[in-house]
């Protein structure tokens, strides 16, 4: 009797241990899958802003070659020649056929005008009449950046305040219409003489690649100022214009500071205070003081919506840059997840309990059932076990493809600039480790240009792809440390480790052989064999520990230059050893 009365006792005990421990796993592996939900989450946001940033340095580098191209151009030098030199009429007749040359090239690219700046920072040039002779507006708001182009730098204006209103906004705002600008000094001879400043689109630049770079349904990637205000155009301007938060006839950008307003305006919320009295986001608050940043946790964006995200300020760009998505959908299959294996732990609870009072009526059914709820209880398990692992799979899968589409380029399948930026600090500490000697060749396409005018982008595409293809099939890579970069546009780049002088200077010509052979028609060039050919400037060094990265990178672009002025389908190179030195005055000769 004592030992049958005592039964029932040891059985709820050892039914609420069980219950105990179940509840200590289920927390335990709910916290886990929230842990690993949070770092995919981490890893996509940085993956997006990378590319983000990525894709705008691209951008920008394409035009700063443009800019560079036209500053060069023997009619815009003469134009400029007589615009400073003229007499009145003859620098009236030489701004009309400026503006005449100017206007296709600005129209092909939605650039929306130029300046002429004399040395004196005074407009000598423009699309209107209204600002000729007076101060330029990048000299009032960014002068050091006007003074390194006077200098002889290519350079990138980062956002400052337009002199007219862009973007279709209304005269009576256009005291808050940003624009950015790309400068290039106009040379004659030697002597600066004034810099050439094209006027970018903001919406080609900022909401093509903003409105591209998003994760899921609430994901949004924008821009910001060092206030705080929105420069790209928000997902969810339908939602501002619905909380009044803009006008019906406006946008955000520029009306929109990202601030938090205490509480989520979708659900109703009222801040205690007006938005210029509000606190920058988490994430706005940190940019602006150049930290970058992930926040897997969740903070209130500028609807007071809980969201993560990853930023950061870019200071060559001017701006700030942020990927956010929604905490609700970031966390959609954790939440399924744990609604799923609550709802098993519940049913087990449930099943224990009425387990307990029918073990008390029966021991013989108690055994039944007990069997028949573990044989329950594994398959939910396995079936669990099995969704999550489906889901970490897929989620894998993802990342590795978003890596590949990070480093390499889509169009030839070569490694993108990223990925040979990333491979030459790499190689270039190896082999100053090994005190061995490390080369860069750079490579352009003669008369590009002018084979994308004459036979269209798409056969450019495709000339682009032949020419990746042979550089490839040219057989330069000796080593694991080579590489072959589409570094931007028609330009490619190689790195070569461990190379001779001598083996440098005839991989250049090999390169410039092969692709001449391939013998691509180019009706368009100025070669007289009318084929496609290229330019191959090089450098070599073999003390590494001397110099930077970005040196060696620009002596090879130098050569790359003296290859060009000599008239292109050649090649040139430097370096600190006799043999570079002898090959290169061979060829200046």
């Amino acid at each position: 009797m004592p030992r049958i009365a005592q039964y029932p006792l040891f059985i709820s005990l050892l039914t609420l241990l069980f219950l105990a421990v179940v509840t200590g796993i289920t927390s335990y592996a709910i916290n886990n899958i929230e842990q690993a939900t949070k770092q995919q989450i981490r890893t996509s946001l940085k993956t997006v802003l990378q590319t983000t940033v990525t894709t705008y340095q691209v951008w920008i580098q394409y035009r700063k070659r443009d800019v560079k191209e036209l500053a060069t151009t023997p009619a815009i030098v003469n134009l400029t020649t007589e615009l400073l030199e003229g007499n009145t009429e003859e620098q009236s007749l030489a701004l009309t056929r400026m503006r005449e040359y100017l206007a296709p090239k600005l129209h092909k690219e939605n650039d929306l005008g130029f300046f002429v700046i004399s040395p004196a920072r005074l407009n000598i040039g423009s699309m209107r009449d209204n600002n000729l002779d007076s101060l330029n507006l990048i000299h009032m708001q960014r002068p050091g950046y006007l003074n390194r182009a006077f200098n002889g730098e290519t350079l990138f204006i980062p956002t400052l305040f337009s002199d007219v209103p862009l973007s279709g906004r209304a005269a009576n705002d256009k005291q808050r219409s940003l624009t950015i600008f790309v400068v290039s000094p106009i040379r004659q001879g030697d002597e600066i003489i004034a810099v050439l400043a094209l006027r970018i689109n903001l919406n080609t630049l900022f909401n093509h690649v903003s409105g591209l770079a998003r994760l899921g349904d609430t994901g949004e990637t924008y821009a910001f100022d060092e206030r705080g205000m929105m420069i790209t155009e928000s997902r969810f301007e339908h939602q501002l214009r619905k909380k009044n938060l803009i006008s019906p006839d406006s946008n955000s950008i520029l009306n929109i500071r990202i601030t938090d307003p205490g509480g989520n305006l979708l659900e109703g919320h009222v801040p205690d205070m007006p938005p210029r009295q509000q606190p920058l986001t988490l994430m706005a608050a940190q940019a602006t003081r150049g930290i970058s940043g992930i926040n897997v946790d969740g903070y209130r964006d500028y609807r007071g919506v809980p969201v993560f995200g990853a930023w950061l300020w870019d200071h060559d760009l001017g701006f700030g840059i942020t990927t956010e998505i929604d905490v609700e959908e970031g966390l959609t299959s954790y939440y399924q997840t744990r609604q799923t294996v609550l709802g098993v732990l519940s049913l087990i609870t449930l099943m224990a309990l009425l387990l307990l009072v029918y073990i008390i009526r029966s021991q013989q059914a108690k055994k039944r059932y007990l069997e028949q709820s573990k044989d329950i209880l594994e398959q939910l398990v396995e079936q669990r076990t099995a969704e999550l692992d489906a889901t970490r799979k897929q989620l894998e899968s993802a990342n590795r493809e978003l890596e590949i589409q990070a480093t390499t380029d889509s169009l030839t399948q070569l490694a993108n600039r990223r990925s040979f930026d990333a491979h030459l600090q790499g190689e270039w500490l190896q082999c100053s480790r090994d005190k061995k000697p490390l080369a860069i060749l750079l490579i352009d396409i003669d008369h590009f240009k002018e084979y994308n005018d004459h036979y269209g982008h798409l056969q450019g595409d495709e000339c682009l792809r032949h020419v990746a293809q042979a550089l490839q099939d040219a057989g330069v890579l000796r080593r694991p440390g080579d590489l072959i970069a589409r570094y931007g546009g028609e330009e490619f780049a190689i790195i070569l480790s461990a190379p001779s002088c001598t083996y440098v200077s005839q991989t250049a010509e090999r390169l410039r052989e092969h692709i001449s052979a391939l013998e691509i028609t180019h009706q368009a060039s100025a070669v007289p064999e009318k084929i496609l050919t290229i330019s191959v400037g090089y450098a070599v060094s073999r003390h590494l520990k001397q110099i930077s990265p970005e040196v060696l990178f620009d002596q090879a672009d130098q050569a790359l230059y003296r290859a060009k002025s000599r008239g292109r389908n050649q090649i040139s190179g430097t370096g600190d050893c006799s043999e570079c030195q002898e090959a290169e005055e061979r060829s200046a000769s």
